[in-house]
């Protein structure tokens, strides 16, 4: 499946292993918020590293409109490479105004310690 969600740890962790069109990705974001174990609020780990490219300026758009509607939410992108991390940083710029706060990182440690509220 290109793309994969569970609730652990106090988390939300979504996978990405292909390029995954927009309602694909929503569905498997909403599934994940209108999970039981899921609580508003709780942060969101996207793990980016086995892309072989990035989703396109259009399809960051899409889903950074639709992450603001998300309520208060902490979101990590997890990249494995220079062009991920430029259309992460896009995406970060689209989404830089409340309620949702997204980051770019390199290493999985990093992005799980900024979404449970490290700085």
């Amino acid at each position: 499946m290109p793309i994969s969600w569970r609730i652990a740890d106090g988390l939300v962790w979504l996978e990405s292993d292909g390029n995954v069109p927009f309602e694909e990705w929503r569905a498997a974001v909403e599934a994940a918020l209108a999970h039981p174990d899921y609580r508003p609020g709780m942060g969101v780990v996207h793990d980016w590293r086995s892309l072989k490219w990035a989703p396109s300026t259009n399809e960051i758009g899409a889903r950074a409109r639709y992450g603001a509607t998300l309520g208060p939410i902490r979101w990590a992108l997890v990249v494995p490479n220079d062009v991920g991390y430029g259309m992460g940083r896009m995406a970060e710029i689209l989404t830089d105004e409340p309620p949702i706060q997204l980051r770019t990182f390199r290493d999985i440690k990093d992005a799980e310690a900024w979404v449970r509220g490290g700085d």
